[in-house]
């Protein structure tokens, strides 16, 4: 079995990455799933976090290259989200390479499929590693909410 990868990928280039490689019948481990979104700077830390919360072993934001953002998004805010998370996973010592950036040029499919399968593997060889920390996902019925009245 495959650990289980998010994808965060924009509507324009990162989106049209997917479609590239869907068409080219290029195939990546079904347990990838994919979020479009409308834009990479709409994805900030706490939304990266929550992935991993709710049991992703690996992120990746796939977006547009850098200075071809369809938005003219500033993509220093991209790479600025991407940095804090990795920074606060590492804080709490989990493998920070677990999250990557991939900023690749629109319609490039065999690009997106050579990335994500480095991250699973990536992920596969730290798994074996018996320093690995991994981050299990809590079912909401398990979570307890006291109120103080």
């Amino acid at each position: 079995m495959y650990p289980r990868v998010l994808v965060f990928a924009c509507n324009w280039g990162g989106w049209s990455c997917i479609e590239t490689a869907t068409n080219l019948g290029l195939h990546y481990p079904v347990s990838v799933k994919v979020v479009k979104v409308s834009c990479l700077s709409r994805v900030h830390v706490g939304l990266i976090l929550k992935a991993f919360e709710f049991g992703a072993s690996g992120v990746m934001l796939l977006g547009c290259e850098q200075g071809r953002c369809h938005f003219s998004a500033d993509s220093e805010y991209i790479i600025n989200e991407y940095e804090k998370a990795r920074s606060i996973l590492e804080t709490l010592g989990i493998w920070k390479d677990r999250l990557v950036l991939a900023q690749l040029p629109a319609f490039d499919g065999r690009q997106f499929v050579m990335q994500v399968m480095k991250l699973i593997a990536e992920i596969e060889r730290i798994s074996t590693s018996k320093h690995a920390r991994t981050v299990e996902p809590r079912p909401a019925q398990d979570i307890k909410v006291q109120l103080h009245l």
